[in-house]
């Protein structure tokens, strides 16, 4: 009897050795493709801050780069030469201020901004270093603060503060 019993321990042993080896073969295959597919499509690593940055700073490049257009395009809006425009903004003027001393209202300083960022911009537009959809973003911003292009035309660095409104609004 106590052969039996140990046979039968042993048979038990064995037994649950065949099953956990069955077992891993035909689970451990599954799990190993279930890794595989997850690791062939790896996530890419996106750094937030960087990428914003990146495109400003493309942007602002773009921007200086067809600012004399710009100038030149704002300064006929508001029937000065280039040169004019650059000393009144040198001399601490704004953009609504020049545009007020000339007679010119908001509303119209606001169309000259468009007109002159757009027709200023085309060319990179063409060439597909800006999308139409950048431009008008950038034709609201100026549009809303004409003082934050100042510096872009030459003026003296303007603090971020409240644009001043000109007679006409």
């Amino acid at each position: 009897m106590n052969k039996k019993l140990l046979y039968m321990i042993i048979g038990a042993i064995v037994l649950v050795l065949v099953i956990i080896g069955i077992g891993i073969f035909a689970i451990l295959p599954g799990i190993e493709s279930a890794n595989a597919r997850q690791t062939a499509t790896p996530t890419p690593i996106v750094q937030p801050s960087a990428t914003p940055t990146h495109k400003s700073n493309g942007i602002a490049k773009i921007l200086k780069q067809y600012a004399p257009e710009i100038k030149t395009q704002i300064a006929q809006g508001l029937h000065l030469s280039p040169q004019q425009l650059t000393a009144d903004l040198q001399g601490g003027k704004t953009l609504s201020d020049i545009a007020t001393a000339q007679n010119v209202s908001t509303t119209q300083l606001q169309t000259v901004l468009s007109n002159a960022l757009n027709s200023g911009l085309q060319p990179a537009v063409n060439d597909g270093s800006l999308t139409q959809q950048q431009v008008n973003k950038l034709v609201k911003k100026y549009q809303s603060n004409p003082a934050s292009l100042d510096r872009l035309l030459g003026g003296k660095a303007v603090s971020q503060g409240t644009p001043t409104p000109t007679p006409g609004q």
